[in-house]
C-alpha cells in the first residue's frame, strides 16, 4: 500500500511540470479496446481465457488534465459450445443450431491519474459490478438467425481492482485560426491515443457455468448439478485507441 500510494505521489509530481508545458487538450476521454482476460486462482480451474471488448468515459476534473473520474464497461465471452438437435423429439427431421455461451460483463467505475503529453503513462482504480451469465439461442441452419434464445443462468458480484497502461498520440487537431487569435495557443485540442494497458480485478463469490457443462456426453440437457462457485480474480489485457476532446 505504502508503494503505490508513493508511486502516485510521485506521478503527480512528475505530470504537474509536464502538463503545464503542454498544448491544453480537450477534458472529455473516450476509450475503446481489444480485451483478453486471463483469470486466476480457483477461477481459472473452472474456466477458459476470455475474449471481448472494453469501452470507457473520463472526465478530467483538474485543469492540467491529470486526475479524471468516469466508468468502464466490457464483455467478454469465457467460452461456447454449438451442435446440431433435432427441433423437437416429434419432429427429428428437422435440426437447428444450438450454441451455449459463457459469458462476463464489468460495469465500473474509475479513478485515473495520468502524465499529459504524447506519452501518457497512467494509473487506475476501479470498482463496481461483475456480472456472469450463460444463454443458450437456436439458430436456423441455413441463415444463423436466432430463433430463441433463453438465459440458464446468471449472477453478480462485487468486483475492485486497478492498473495502468501508457497512450502514445498518433494524431492531433488543428485549431481554428479565429479560435487561436481570438483565444491564444491555449486553445483545446482533440487528440487521437494508441492505449495499451493491463487491469487487475478481484471479487467475491459468484456463481456460474462451466463451458460446455450443459450438454451430456450423449447429447442431452442437463442443467442442474453443473454450476461451478468461486471468487472472481482476472488479469484483463487491454491494447485500443482514446480521444480527448
Amino acid at each position: 500500500m505504502k508503494r503505490s500510494a508513493f508511486a502516485i505521489l510521485s506521478l503527480f509530481a512528475i505530470a504537474g511540470p509536464a502538463a503545464a508545458l503542454a498544448q491544453p487538450e480537450g477534458p472529455n476521454l473516450v476509450s475503446g479496446a481489444l480485451t483478453i482476460s486471463s483469470p486466476r486462482g480457483e477461477f481459472d480451474d473452472n474456466t477458459d481465457t476470455g475474449f471481448g471488448f472494453t469501452g470507457g468515459y473520463l472526465r478530467s476534473i483538474t485543469p492540467n488534465r491529470v486526475l479524471g473520474v468516469g466508468f468502464s464497461g466490457s464483455f467478454l465471452s469465457y467460452g461456447s459450445t454449438r451442435r446440431r438437435a433435432p427441433l423437437s423429439n416429434t419432429i427429428p427431421d428437422i435440426t437447428v443450431e444450438v450454441e451455449t455461451s459463457n459469458n462476463t460483463a464489468f460495469a465500473l467505475g474509475m479513478l485515473e491519474v495520468r502524465v499529459p503529453g504524447s506519452f501518457q503513462p497512467y494509473v487506475q482504480a476501479v470498482a463496481g459490478g461483475g456480472f456472469f451469465y450463460t444463454t443458450t439461442s437456436l439458430e436456423d441452419t441455413r441463415t444463423d438467425e436466432v430463433i430463441i434464445s433463453d438465459t440458464n443462468q446468471s449472477d453478480a458480484t462485487w468486483v475492485w481492482g486497478g492498473g495502468g497502461g501508457l497512450r502514445f498520440r498518433v494524431w492531433e487537431s488543428t485549431p481554428d485560426p479565429q479560435q487561436e487569435a481570438a483565444r491564444g495557443p491555449r486553445v483545446s485540442r482533440s487528440r487521437l491515443y494508441v492505449d495499451a494497458g493491463v487491469r487487475y480485478l478481484k471479487g467475491n463469490e459468484v456463481e456460474y457455468l462451466k463451458e460446455g457443462s450443459l450438454v451430456t456426453d450423449d447429447g442431452e440437457f442437463d442443467i442442474d448439478p453443473r454450476l461451478a462457485r468461486s471468487e472472481i480474480e482476472v488479469v484483463q489485457y487491454q491494447i485500443g485507441v482514446a480521444v480527448t476532446f
